[in-house]
């Protein structure tokens, strides 16, 4: 996906505001030290230039870290994009080449003829299709059960706290708690915990737009489709991540938002596949937090899955016959 990400501006005709920034993982948490020397180590042998760094030097190279931080994995080989951006422009090129947009169409069913799907009802017309991809995203399982099919994704809310614009930090524009490791991927640890914060799933996840607004998060839990937030969920995010950078004490808040990411429950990855039957049917979800990293190399394998009937890179691992018990 970054090495797709690297010429798309270029491709689709819209600056996505795709840059090299420095990132840092670190912890607060003394029994986590071994982790995160782990996770340095790992980082190493997959070739990615890091650097362990601990609590006191941290602040020494960035002062307004908090004097709770007790050790970081410093990362050279991070990249960011606008989301906004690369999603209108991903849509602003796809149009150009002859995509149409069907906007606030909600799908009633979908007909197919024994093994194939032959069309999709909206509310407002009938569409012909030769294939059908559900991306539907957190959504997806509503649209498997059209056709019999059970899709293990559910919607996991993520909440969002948005700051004014202030001076960029020239150093570390994505600083991530260690606990985001795990209220991102270990659901039996949330479970086991008794603490409220980790019961939510919040974990630090701090990034600076280019812009100068810091985007603080991240939040993570199972509350149905509501896209809303919640005071509850906020208070700790704010708490949590003046505990890791001070300063944003000060700092005011603008904004604040809620989204759904499809998780997966089968095994947290994604599904990236056909189906046997229907035959011409095609998922594409279940990607949780990874949804805007993943996006051009999903789009890519789907499109050579769809047009190839074979893929370049394997995708063996998210082939949705994994999940033959429920279906």
């Amino acid at each position: 996906s970054l090495k797709l990400y690297k010429n798309l501006a270029e491709e689709i005709g819209c600056d996505i505001e795709y840059e090299n920034v420095g990132s840092l993982v670190c912890s607060v948490d003394e029994k986590q030290y071994p982790d995160m020397k782990k996770h340095f180590q790992n980082k190493q042998a997959e070739g990615i230039n890091v650097r362990l760094i601990e609590g006191q030097q941290l602040r020494k190279l960035e002062p307004t870290l908090g004097e709770d931080i007790i050790v970081g994995v410093e990362e050279w080989d991070s990249w960011m994009v606008n989301p906004f951006k690369v999603n209108y422009g991903f849509a602003y090129a796809a149009r150009k080449l002859g995509t149409e947009f069907l906007f606030s169409s909600q799908v009633k069913k979908i007909e197919r003829d024994k093994e194939r799907v032959v069309s999709v009802v909206t509310d407002r017309e009938k569409i012909k299709t030769r294939f059908l991809v559900n991306a539907a995203g957190a959504w997806a399982s509503e649209i498997g059960e059209m056709l019999g099919l059970t899709i293990p994704v559910r919607a996991r809310r993520g909440q969002i706290i948005i700051t004014e614009p202030v001076p960029v930090n020239e150093r570390w524009r994505y600083i991530l708690d260690a606990d985001y490791l795990i209220t991102a991927f270990d659901l039996a640890a949330i479970e086991k915990s008794k603490d409220p914060r980790i019961k939510l799933g919040v974990a630090g996840s701090y990034i600076q737009e280019k812009s100068g607004n810091w985007t603080i998060g991240s939040s993570r839990d199972f509350a149905g489709y509501d896209n809303r937030v919640t005071i509850q969920t906020l208070k700790h995010m704010a708490k949590r991540a003046t505990k890791f950078m001070p300063k944003l004490k000060d700092i005011s808040c603008i904004r604040t938002f809620a989204g759904l990411r499809p998780f997966c429950y089968g095994d947290g990855l994604p599904i990236l596949s056909k189906t046997k039957n229907p035959q011409n049917f095609v998922i594409a979800t279940g990607h949780a937090g990874k949804g805007m990293t993943l996006a051009p190399i999903t789009g890519k394998l789907i499109a050579e899955l769809i047009t190839e009937s074979r893929t370049s890179l394997s995708i063996d691992a998210f082939s949705f016959s994994r999940f033959k018990n429920i279906n």
